[in-house]
Formats: structure tokens, C-alpha cells, sequence
């Protein structure tokens, strides 16, 4: 064959194959282009959407009630659309979003909302008696909103074939309910879980696990609107203590000595709109004399935690995974499925509070099957109502698969998490997720999110606040350079503004914890370091403390760096034991009984 034939060949082959492979990498080019566009833009108009949840519970007194709960959920979709509008050019209109986002994730303390599609009919009977009747509510079934909320629970059988419910939180406080067989019929009970081996009780105080808790003094810095007119505000340091999970506070006299009312109870008031509302009820008024304005939040979650777990442990005690039942019908159990759940407890007893099962440590049994409830249950709904999603798109929704890391923040914080599926990209579709967690909230207190406030010994001023696992935080405590003033949860340091006007330029800043007029500042090593530098479990357990480099599975040698019963280590220890249990005492809880717990 001459050279000119086989060149010829070689350009009707190669050349059409050349030309595709190009058209096909150009392609993909763009489509990768095009993914990262809108991961990005979803990953924003997320954040956006987080933030304003933020911003509406953190400002709202009844932030934690379910109607306004709502409210700002609602608030946060509308944020996340609007946010996407302005960002893609692909969609010009709200509805034409929603018909690639088939739901969006909202997990609360106790349980979750999932936003999507539903069918607005219901069922009823027809004349005939026996002909079900689908009745259209407001002449188009197909709409968009928030689904029933769904709780974090899971059903047990118990050895006597009773079936018990227990539903779980983002942290230790279950509620258990149903009939044990025991002659006391239906029961329902809520309460922490911890080790109660731990808890001695005392007259006037109790300790944990070697560390003494008494009653507290705390302190806030407000600035008060004093005339509603003329704006005239006012700056100062006030005692509080939480009544019914809310704070009150105790005025001063007009020479600055805490102030009285003739009767000898405190002169207390609600903060309200940056303004004081005095309390006249005398109910409140004897609480906050005979507490004498000091906290005993500390003491009532140790001690009523105790006696619940006792409890738990008794009714509770034997049960394990295998008795778990299956969500899909909620009477079989699952028995030797031992993939059913993420994490696999095996044979151990999940209620068997102890020693080797502490609730209050991350990696306990009961906190690994929490963990794994959670996640069937999120996982569950989300495969369902995705699979379900109807839009005018032919694109087969599916949730994707996220990621155990992804995994972690949904189930440790209050988080958002949106899917966004369907956008053509060349030969494909796009389809992925954003998480993002909200850590400022008043809904849970996570043992992570507690800060030491500690002030430079020499002057008094300087405060700063730490990690409880923070190296600089313990050293300087050691080595006498720093003194702990107290402990408080991360929302305790955002910054707060009075507005008195439509002009932003004049609102007032203040800081809740920069008493006597203080600056208040994070820890240079906790902002730079993303994890502390001694394990939150070890010092929860009052072990000796290894620096996270310098852990044997880290590649290190081990060696301790503070033992337990160092004192400033001690110190530490009791600041924050007591701020975790304060906090998670007096934030709101729709299903606690408020009466019971004062």
C-alpha cells in the first residue's frame, strides 16, 4: 500500500477520533469548571442561610419555642434561595431553584426538620363508607415546605416483649417512655446520663468526680437603655442567676451597692430589649433570697443527673443494640444485623452507665450508639424524601453519599445541610452537598464549645478566654502568671449591640464577659491551633494529661505533662465541670418538666 493511502486512512481514522477526544476534554473542562462554581455557590448561599438562623435565635428570647423555631427556619430557607438567586444566573426565579434542591437538612437539639416537597392532600371516606377520597387542600398538591418534625429515638424490646422509646440529644439528656411491665405502668422520664458513681452528695454542696461544686457567683456586663426617649443608656456589671432558663439580674441602689426591696428580696429584673423589666412576682423574688443571687445550676445537674441514671441503669441496664428495632418496621429487632447500625456497640449494655461507659465522654458506648441512632434516623428520612422529590426535571434524585467527616458535624452540631441536584453539566448532572454547622446557638452546650476566662494575676485585667485543653491556659495557671475568673459557653463571647436609632452608625458594642469595663480577648494559641492541645475526655475524666503531639498514636513518646492532681490542673478541671453542668442545666428544653427541675 502506498504512504499516500495509508495517509489517507490515517486521517479519516484519527482525525474524527482526535476531534471527539477534544470535544470530550473540553467537556469535562467546563463541567469541573462548572462543578466548583456551584459547590461554591452552594456552599455560600448555605453559610448565608446559617448565619441568618444565627443571628434570629441568638436575638430572639423565644428563639427556642417551636413556632418561632419555625419562623427563623423559614427565614433561613428564604436567605439560602435569595443567596442562590443573586450567585448563579442559571435561575431567575425561586421556583426555578426549587426544582433542583430536593431538601434541606435543619438538625436541631433534639431532632431535625427536613425541607422539601409533600403532597398537601388528605384521606377521608366517600358516601359509600368504604371509598377513600383523596381531598385536595388548596387545589395543587405538589408544594415545598417544612416536614413534621422528627425526633432522634429509637425503639427497644425489652426481655418481657414490652417495647420502650428512647429519644436522644446532641448531648447526654434522653427521654424514655413506655410501659417496663413492672406494675407502674406508662412512664416517662427525662434527665442527663452520666457516671452517677461519681456524685457525692453534701449538705450544702456536692463533689464530681473529685471536684467540689458550690453554688457560683456570675457576672454580666450590659449596657441599659435607662430612658426609652432619649436613648440615655447606661454600662455595668450585673449579678445573675437563670430562673425557669432565662437570666435575671440584681440592680444596684443609687449609691452602687446591690439593691433591695423593703421586704429583703433582691431587687431583680428581666433584660428585655436592652431595657430592665423589674420582677414584681414574690414567687421569683423569694428564689432569688434564698439562692442569695448565686447559682445552683451547677448542683441541681449533678445531683438530679445522679438519681436519673440510677434509675436509667436499673430499667434500662440490659439492654444492647440487638434490641434495637428496625426503623423500616418498628417491631422487628436487629438482632445479629450487626451493619444496621453505623457503629457497632456489639453485646455491650448502651444504658450500663459506669465507669467504662460515661456519657459524658465522646467515645463511650452510649455516646457511639447515640451517634449511630441519629444518623439511621437522619438517613432514613433524607433517602426517602430525596427519592420521592418531584420536579419538572427528568434527573432521578438520590442522596449522595456523605462523607464520615461530613457525618461528624451533622451529628455533633446544629447544622444545615443542603442538596442541590439536577443542573445539567455537559454529559452530566450536577449533584452534591454543603454542611455547615452553627456553634452559636442556644440549644446545646457541647463539651467543646465551654471557655476559660482567666485574667493576668499581676494587674487583674488582660481577660482572655481558652480552650479548656489550651497548653498556654494551664501553664500560666501553673506557673502563677494567670488567674481562672470563670467559664462559659461560646455564645457568652460574641459580640452584643444596643441600636438605638435607624443610623447603625450609632449602635452601642459590648461584651457580656468584659466585667469592670475590660477588654476581652481569644487566646492567641487556641485561634491558631484547631485543636487543643489536651484531649476535653481526659480532662472530663480527671487523667493525667498527655500533649495532643505528643500522643503515642501522634508519633510521640507519650510523656505527661500535668498530672491529675496538679493544682492547676485541678483548677481547670473545676471551672469547667461546673460552667458544662450550669449550661446545660439552664438551657431551654421543651420536654423537661421546669417545675420538677427548680
Amino acid at each position: 500500500m502506498k504512504l499516500q493511502h495509508l495517509a489517507i486512512i490515517f486521517v479519516l481514522i484519527i482525525v474524527p477520533i482526535s476531534l471527539v477526544m477534544s470535544s470530550y476534554i473540553q467537556n469535562q473542562i467546563e463541567a469541573i469548571n462548572m462543578q466548583t462554581k456551584y459547590d461554591m455557590n452552594l456552599i455560600s448561599s448555605t453559610y448565608d442561610a446559617v448565619k441568618a438562623f444565627q443571628i434570629n435565635t441568638t436575638n430572639n428570647k423565644y428563639s427556642s419555642i417551636s413556632d418561632s423555631k419555625i419562623r427563623d427556619i423559614e427565614a433561613s430557607v428564604s436567605t439560602f434561595y435569595n443567596s442562590l438567586i443573586s450567585s448563579m444566573s442559571e435561575f431567575a426565579s425561586r421556583e426555578e431553584a426549587e426544582d433542583y434542591v430536593p431538601a434541606m437538612l435543619f438538625t436541631l437539639y433534639d431532632g431535625y426538620y427536613i425541607y422539601s416537597s409533600f403532597d398537601n392532600v388528605y384521606s377521608t371516606t366517600g358516601e359509600g363508607g368504604n371509598e377513600k377520597v383523596d381531598i385536595n387542600l388548596d387545589s395543587k398538591n405538589y408544594q415545598k415546605g417544612l416536614q413534621p418534625y422528627v425526633y432522634y429515638s429509637a425503639k427497644y424490646k425489652l426481655r418481657n416483649g414490652n417495647v420502650i422509646t428512647v429519644n436522644y440529644t446532641l448531648d447526654n439528656a434522653i427521654t424514655v417512655y413506655g410501659d417496663f411491665g413492672d406494675g407502674e405502668g406508662y412512664v416517662t422520664r427525662t434527665g442527663y446520663l452520666i457516671n452517677p458513681d461519681n456524685v457525692e452528695i453534701h449538705d450544702t454542696y456536692i463533689t464530681y468526680n473529685g471536684v467540689r461544686i458550690e453554688p457560683e457567683i456570675l457576672t454580666e456586663h450590659l449596657i441599659t437603655i435607662e430612658d426609652n426617649e432619649t436613648k440615655r443608656t447606661k454600662e455595668d456589671d450585673y449579678r445573675y442567676i437563670f430562673y425557669q432558663n432565662e437570666k435575671i439580674y440584681q440592680d444596684y441602689d443609687e449609691n452602687g451597692n446591690l439593691a433591695y426591696n423593703e421586704d429583703g428580696t433582691p431587687r431583680i429584673f428581666w433584660y428585655h430589649d436592652y431595657m430592665k423589666t423589674y420582677i414584681n412576682d414574690p414567687y421569683i423574688r423569694n428564689y432569688a433570697k434564698t439562692c442569695n443571687m448565686r447559682s445552683m445550676s451547677a448542683i441541681e445537674y449533678y445531683a438530679r443527673a445522679k438519681e436519673f441514671s440510677d434509675w436509667v441503669k436499673e430499667k434500662l441496664g440490659g439492654i444492647t443494640q440487638a434490641d434495637t428495632l428496625k426503623v423500616e418496621d418498628g417491631t422487628t429487632p436487629i438482632g445479629n444485623d450487626t451493619e444496621y447500625l453505623a457503629e457497632n456497640t456489639g453485646n455491650s449494655p448502651i444504658f450500663e452507665v459506669g465507669k467504662n461507659n460515661d456519657p459524658l465522654v465522646s467515645d463511650s458506648i452510649f455516646n457511639n450508639h447515640r451517634l449511630a441512632i441519629i444518623r439511621k434516623s437522619i438517613e432514613t428520612s433524607l433517602n426517602t424524601v430525596i427519592s420521592k422529590f418531584r420536579a419538572v426535571t427528568l434527573y432521578d434524585y438520590a442522596m449522595p453519599v456523605i462523607d464520615n467527616e461530613d457525618w461528624y458535624k451533622i451529628l455533633n452540631n446544629i447544622s444545615m445541610v443542603t442538596f442541590m441536584q439536577g443542573i445539567p453539566m455537559g454529559y452530566r448532572y450536577y449533584n452534591n452537598y454543603a454542611v455547615i454547622t452553627n456553634n452559636v446557638n442556644k440549644e446545646v452546650v457541647k463539651a467543646e464549645n465551654i471557655y476559660i476566662v482567666t485574667e493576668d494575676t499581676a494587674t487583674g485585667k488582660n481577660r482572655e478566654y481558652h480552650q479548656p485543653g489550651c497548653k498556654e491556659l494551664i501553664s500560666g495557671v501553673n506557673d502563677g502568671t494567670l488567674r481562672i475568673v470563670g467559664a462559659y459557653p461560646t455564645a457568652s463571647f460574641q459580640r452584643q449591640s444596643v441600636k438605638r436609632n435607624d443610623n447603625q452608625e450609632d449602635d452601642l458594642h459590648f461584651y457580656l464577659q468584659a466585667v469592670e469595663g475590660d477588654t476581652l480577648t481569644g487566646c492567641y494559641n487556641c485561634i491558631v491551633n484547631s485543636t487543643a492541645d489536651y484531649d476535653t475526655d481526659d480532662i472530663i475524666e480527671g487523667i493525667d494529661l498527655i500533649d495532643f503531639e505528643n500522643k503515642v498514636e501522634n508519633g510521640g513518646s507519650g510523656s505527661i505533662s500535668f498530672k491529675s492532681n496538679n493544682s492547676a490542673y485541678m483548677q481547670v478541671r473545676a471551672a469547667y465541670l461546673k460552667a458544662l453542668a450550669r449550661e446545660r442545666y439552664d438551657i431551654y428544653k421543651s420536654n423537661f418538666d421546669l417545675e420538677a427541675n427548680r
